[in-house]
């Protein structure tokens, strides 16, 4: 899927058959100044997006609780393990390809 990129000043003269475009599922980002500004999404990404954002936030919440009886050192040292777990699965993976 490609998404479009669109100035502001063009965005201004062309809203309509943008927000068509959008409505037809396409994504558009917007640029102030050459630089990305802020993008235009289809209602169902964007609630998707939220429903992942919400999901994140709400794990990282049970997390802090899960892990807030640790001391630091112990909590680096479980992301040390994990992070290097990672490593390995990634590596075994790529080995196996």
């Amino acid at each position: 899927m490609t998404v479009d990129h669109i100035p502001l000043e063009k965005l201004r003269r062309s809203l309509g058959q943008v927000a068509q475009d959008v409505e037809r599922g396409g994504s558009v980002v917007v640029e102030r100044r050459g630089e990305e500004a802020f993008a235009l999404v289809p209602m169902r990404l964007y609630r998707l997006l939220e429903e992942e954002r919400r999901s994140v936030i709400e794990a990282t919440r049970r997390a802090r609780e899960s892990f807030s009886d640790l001391s630091e050192k112990e909590i680096e040292s479980l992301v040390s393990e994990e992070m290097a777990a990672v490593k390995e699965e990634g590596s075994s993976s790529k080995a196996g390809s």
